[in-house]
């Protein structure tokens, strides 16, 4: 892509310096004796072989080629390992360089808010704090003198573990991550430092109006689930590195896994590595992890909406006040996501091209920013977003103005360019997820985990191109009606009376607590 675009560029100013050059050059001097009809006759056809194509008239006359982008696809990428273990490979020998992530399908929520503390620091911990005989100190010092990374977390749905190094150093850092994560050591000192680190993070929390919205909007909008816990200063206080290592068993074993492999290795040879990896792996696991152990979580829930539409302020003196407007979307695959998405690019999502935009920030100058997106998630119902930073003066008028713009795009629908922009620009947007061999593994990856079939990207052109106008209009009419969104405002509640009636949400009400 970016050598076609160069092509280009350089296309385009050779002929732009071309038409400068003769522009610039003297006319040609009259000829004084007229050429033989036979000259001219017989070397025309050497003339017009020889002839360079015709400068066009004016840049808008330059011809570009028609955009034209196949997705990769995953299937010719993938690997299977063992039963239950498969994978991408992408290879580039440009670099003599390697990434590899693994994921464990792990879903798993807390049983307390103690836990909800501990859970946070399992993912740090298991890096952090050596294992496997090594010191977390000498861990350390081994991964920065080969310049390599080895990282990982645990979340709801997968835990994971990364690896970036130098090819050459690829086959030590598998022994060295199988070594430490497998039988993780918990290093107390570290344990120190990272529960300090979590203890100021939560007491900084509030510590921007943008934090604060976000803890607003969550609060107003979904229904008590472990999965929202929040764990206080308290909780995090009261963990141990027992805690801490009890809720590890079993991280890195059980479960589906699924890895991304990119960089400087052969396809071929490297699946005889990756086998003895992790029948070694599968093999270590087993020996470290205590048999009949005490369930330390359960199984995740998916989130349910309060379903409360309202304006919900949360008191903050501010000269700038943060909006979200929100309201429940769906759970992908669903027919409506791809409408919705080409709705929601003409809406807001489109930047500068926005109504949104043009309305609120070029025509009124209400906001620097403001925008519309739609959620994309395969595991909850998302939410659809509209969201602006507004003076305090303006918080009425502004919010006035993208209830109209929500209205006539819905009586109205999109105009043809409107509707043919959209696509074409989420279409071509599409290249970027596929912008180096790492991005290609993981997505494949991950959609893998998630579900996607092979043919998902090449379907998502197709769903793009087939959405209509109309559809555009019923989309907008569903998921952006102002009436049944929560409208979450971070302001001065005293200077908020252009927008009466509203509900004040104290500050410190905002955590989700068991």
């Amino acid at each position: 892509m970016k050598f076609d675009l160069k092509v280009l560029f350089l296309t385009a100013t050779s002929v732009a310096t071309v038409f400068a050059l003769n522009a610039c050059s003297g006319s040609p001097e009259p000829q004084t004796e007229p050429v033989p009809a036979a000259q001219t006759d017989s070397a025309a056809p050497v003339a017009e072989k020889n002839a360079e194509p015709a400068i066009p008239a004016s840049y808008k006359d330059i011809q570009f080629p028609e955009y034209k982008y196949v997705a990769p696809y995953p299937k010719d990428f993938r690997v299977e390992i063992a039963p239950g273990i498969s994978g991408y490979i992408v290879s580039d020998r440009s670099l003599p360089l390697v990434n590899f992530s693994v994921y464990f399908e792990q879903p798993r929520a807390p049983l307390s808010l103690k836990d909800e503390a501990a859970s946070s620091m399992v993912g740090s911990m298991l890096r952090r704090g050596g294992g496997g005989g090594i010191s977390a100190k000498a861990l350390d010092d081994s991964l920065e003198f080969i310049s390599a990374g080895l990282s990982s977390s645990v979340g709801t749905f997968t835990s994971m573990f990364d690896i970036d190094c130098l090819s050459k150093d690829f086959a030590d850092m598998l022994k060295l991550s199988k070594q430490v994560l497998t039988d993780p050591a918990f290093d107390k000192d570290q344990f120190e430092i990272l529960r300090a680190n979590f203890l100021t993070a939560y007491d900084r929390r509030y510590d921007t109006p943008a934090k604060v919205l976000s803890a607003l909007k969550a609060k107003v909008n979904y229904a008590p689930n472990p999965r929202l816990w929040d764990a206080n200063a308290e909780d995090y206080k009261k963990v141990s590195v027992a805690d801490v290592k009890q809720l590890a068993q079993g991280v890195y074993g059980n479960g589906r896994v699924i890895f991304a492999l990119s960089g400087d290795v052969d396809k071929d040879s490297i699946v005889v590595v990756l086998k003895d990896f992790f029948e070694g792996w599968k093999t270590a696991v087993s020996k470290n992890v205590k048999k009949n152990a005490k369930a330390v979580a359960q199984e995740p829930t998916p989130l349910t909406f309060v379903r409360k539409p309202g304006i919900y302020v949360v008191d903050k003196d501010i000269s700038q006040a943060n909006i979200s407007m929100n309201q429940p979307f769906v759970r992908r695959p669903h027919a409506d996501y791809y409408p919705a998405a080409v709705a929601n690019f003409i809406l807001g999502g489109g930047s500068f091209t926005s109504r949104l935009m043009n309305r609120v920030r070029s025509d009124e100058g209400l906001a620097y920013s403001v925008y519309s997106s739609v959620g994309n998630d395969y595991r909850d119902t998302a939410m659809v977003t509209i969201a602006l930073q507004t003076k305090v003066e303006s918080v009425g008028f502004a919010l006035k103005l993208i209830r109209e713009v929500v209205n006539e795009f819905a009586e109205q629908g999109p105009t043809e360019e409107e509707l043919s922009q959209a696509k074409k620009a989420l279409i071509e947007s599409l290249p970027s997820l596929f912008d180096s061999p790492e991005a290609t593994a993981v997505i494949f990856a991950k959609g893998e985990l998630l579900g996607k079939t092979y043919d998902h990207y090449l379907d998502y052109v197709k769903e793009i191109n087939a959405v209509t106008a109309d559809q555009v209009k019923a989309m907008v009419k569903k998921y952006f009606d102002m009436d049944k969104m929560t409208t979450s405002i971070v302001a001065p509640v005293s200077k908020l009376e252009a927008i009466k009636p509203f509900t004040v949400i104290p500050q410190d009400s905002l955590e989700f607590r068991n």
